[in-house]
């Protein structure tokens, strides 16, 4: 789940939607519904995990959340199409080669002879690219 700090009686009025499975994007769109009914702040503290688990353990969670991504798109249209992640998504959809760009940015990622900011970059293309499979 993504850093909150929720009062109590936020929990009691909006559960998680048990919809989602594997990994990713539940929390978000938790946050989308409480948004509605709650006020909300938000610091902006961007973090990379590259280095908190394995470039193979992320690649896996980013290939299991692709249906999720694509449930929350469904459910938040208005809010999701807004994200980058989306409009990159939509981008590599159009490419005729996407499953073979996909091959080689695994690649990259796992590629410890790299630059770590490269490295994180491939990472957010290839998360993109099982978006894109999903939409």
């Amino acid at each position: 789940t993504s850093n909150l700090l929720v009062r109590k009686d936020v929990f009691k009025t909006h559960d998680f939607d048990p919809e989602f499975r594997g990994w990713g994007w539940e929390d978000v769109e938790w946050a989308m519904r409480v948004s509605a009914d709650f006020g909300i702040d938000h610091i902006d503290n961007t973090a990379t995990h590259m280095g908190l688990d394995t470039a193979d353990v992320l690649l896996s969670k980013y290939e299991q959340s692709g249906a999720n991504f694509a449930r929350v798109v469904r459910k938040h249209p208005e809010i999701v199409t807004r994200y980058p992640s989306y409009k990159m998504a939509r981008l590599i959809k159009t490419l005729p080669f996407s499953k073979v760009v996909r091959g080689g940015l695994k690649s990259l990622v796992q590629s410890q002879s790299l630059p770590l900011k490269a490295r994180a970059f491939a990472l957010r293309l290839y998360r993109a690219s099982v978006y894109a499979d999903a939409l």
